[in-house]
């Protein structure tokens, strides 16, 4: 197996991201690795569900500072970044990769329902059918693997055989 060098993981900072950020340290410290954690937010200045507008200074901000600050506490000695973008997810986090030269994307992924995923897809899949390098994609236990998944897996996986 090749090492990684960077380990980008995006988060949104809930339960299951937290499980998918402590597998991404465990593969950062063993392949001593760097680890870049982003966090999305909408762009600057569209309304968050109607309610507010972000800013760079904002509330929402500064919650994820608050955020990043008890996750590298949480790496211990591991190497690591982190990042704010503003935009769509799947883009943003596509755009990160290719700025830091990731190597592998460790990201979690949400039990949605067939409707919410038609509607709106999963950020997982998308980053996983567009990524430049390999995505690790950890679902909780129980939670169903949708077809979109495993046709994006097995192209990759055929691409490495190949």
């Amino acid at each position: 197996m090749d090492s990684f060098d960077v380990i980008l993981f995006p988060t949104d900072f809930s339960d299951d991201s937290e499980q998918a950020f402590n597998l991404a340290c465990s593969l950062a410290r063993d392949q001593f690795s760097s680890l870049v954690v982003v966090h999305v937010l909408p762009p600057l200045n569209v309304p968050d569900k109607g309610t507010e507008v972000i800013t760079e200074d904002g509330p929402l901000v500064h919650e994820c500072r608050e955020q990043f600050c008890r996750l590298k506490a949480l790496a211990g000695d591991i190497p690591i970044s982190f990042r704010i973008v503003f935009g769509y997810a799947v883009g943003s986090i596509l755009n990160v990769a290719h700025e830091e030269n990731a190597d592998l994307i460790v990201i979690a992924s949400h039990q949605h329902s067939r409707f919410h995923l038609q509607l709106h897809g999963s950020v997982a899949e998308g980053v996983l059918r567009q990524a430049h390098c390999p995505v690790m994609i950890l679902r909780q236990p129980g939670q169903p693997r949708t077809g979109v998944a495993l046709a994006a897996l097995s192209r990759q996986r055929s691409e490495l055989t190949d």
